[in-house]
């Protein structure tokens, strides 16, 4: 998403620059006023109709000075004056189109357009910046395979798994195997309600090698469900609510609960303790 953002920004930035190319060279390239429409101009215009005979021959013709009609063209010879008056106005043209580029040039590097470059400088600084920065976020194999990185999948697969498998638990901890045979707890992973135990079970492989390397206690849970904690025992009413206690929607064959009548129901000692459950059940066999 955020590439296809960044995309956009920059197309936005080129369409800005091209926009400020042409509003320059419109502005450098056009006369101050535009094309004038008396002298110069009408001449220019009358004789260019004259020459490319869309205006007839007994037309009037507009003087250079005044701009007013005045005779016709009735014979071949005026009409090649004013095919030679063409030229001269089409060189008088050009002249003056090309003073109108010096002068706008002039005005358009005075300072009274400073502004101007200043955004020139500012749009060119952007789209550098925008190339830059995806230069530098965008990984070198996107879009080899299409738009993602498809090198991301070997590299995901290379890091070391951080969840333990139950076998890797259950090779020292027999006993819970056993209680856990005929539980409905056999679903439960030991990470469930343990941690992860990364830790853990390096210390118990290198006390596998030397006897007199310390494994440390397992810690109490500290009620946060994404705890940082390695190794933990869970003795907490919550941990055992998060599935049992009864919600819309759970299926009716789930052993679900209301946690106020359940615990009235059952007699339980101290129905605010954490550990209320654990007066009738145990966390690897509850014995339902």
């Amino acid at each position: 998403m955020f590439v296809i953002v960044l995309f956009g920004l920059m197309i936005a930035v080129l369409a800005a620059i091209a926009v400020f190319i042409l509003v320059f060279i419109e502005v450098a390239a056009a006369g101050p006023g535009g094309l004038p429409t008396t002298g110069t101009g009408r001449r220019f215009e009358a004789a260019t109709r004259v020459q490319h005979g869309s205006l007839p021959q007994e037309a009037p013709v507009v003087t250079a000075d005044t701009g007013t009609s005045s005779g016709t063209f009735s014979n071949a010879a005026e009409t090649s004056v004013v095919r030679r008056q063409v030229e001269d106005i089409r060189d008088s043209l050009h002249d003056y189109r090309a003073s109108a580029f010096r002068m706008n040039a002039a005005v358009l590097f005075s300072r009274d357009a400073r502004h101007l470059r200043i955004l020139a400088v500012l749009i060119v600084a952007a789209g550098a910046g925008a190339l830059f920065v995806r230069s530098q976020i965008v990984p070198p194999a996107f879009g080899e395979r299409g738009p993602y990185r498809a090198a991301a999948l070997e590299e995901n697969a290379a890091f070391p798994s951080v969840l333990q498998a139950d076998a890797k638990c259950l090779s020292c901890h027999a006993e819970v195997q056993e209680e856990r045979a005929e539980s409905p707890h056999q679903a439960v992973l030991c990470m469930h309600c343990h941690g992860n135990g990364r830790q853990h079970m390096a210390d118990a492989a290198l006390a596998a090698e030397d006897p007199d390397h310390a494994i440390p206690p397992a810690e109490e849970w500290d009620g946060d469900f994404l705890t940082k904690a390695d190794l933990f025992i869970t003795h907490d009413r919550a941990t055992c609510l998060s599935c049992h206690m009864s919600v819309v929607g759970m299926p009716s064959n789930f052993r679900s609960i209301n946690v106020a009548e359940h615990l009235e129901e059952q007699g339980a000692e101290d129905i605010e303790s954490s550990s209320v459950c654990f007066e009738c059940h145990t966390g690897h066999s509850p014995g339902f």
